[in-house]
């Protein structure tokens, strides 16, 4: 079973660009249902996005406030092509995307079904990420973001980007 954070299908990188903004207007750090509040938002909706921030270490939770770690700092001040390094680092440390940088490793290209077989096979992963259409998107969503590797829509594969 991986130890690793994991990373909810729902939440994009948008997501995460947007609850970091807020808590920087905020003056870095806030009560969660503040901020729920400001942004006419139930709790409950922006929990996801908060522990998928939480779990890439942009912010850290607290008694009911949230704050802004030094990444999450350095993440609201850099300017958009490095925001995209920082969140492709990040994603390093958490699940699917560990899997998926093991994968890229052993191969230069992939499709979402090989990650999907891949990640079938550990224990923990498998029953939370087990809709292939779900990571799918998800995929296209955060490796198209962070620029990590190209997708080809026709082949539906995934190809890793060399570096220029």
């Amino acid at each position: 079973m991986s130890n690793r954070p994991k990373i909810s299908s729902s939440v994009t990188p948008e997501m995460i660009t947007g609850i970091v903004s807020v808590i920087f207007d905020h003056g870095g750090r806030a009560d969660i249902a503040r901020i729920a509040i400001n942004l006419q938002s139930d709790v409950d909706d922006l929990l996801p996005v908060i522990d998928v921030a939480e779990a890439l270490g942009l912010v850290k939770v607290e008694n009911g406030d949230i704050a802004l770690t030094n990444l999450g700092k350095e993440f609201i001040k850099a300017r958009s092509d490095q925001k995209k390094l920082i969140l492709r680092d990040a994603l390093k440390q958490v699940e699917p995307f560990a899997t998926i940088f093991k994968l890229v490793e052993e191969k230069e290209e992939f499709t979402a079904e090989d990650l999907f077989e891949e990640i079938s096979r550990i224990s923990g992963l498998s029953e939370e990420y087990r809709n292939p259409e779900e990571i799918h998107h998800m995929l296209l969503e955060w490796l198209l973001y962070t620029e990590l590797v190209e997708y080809n829509g026709e082949d539906k594969t995934f190809k890793v980007k060399k570096a220029s």
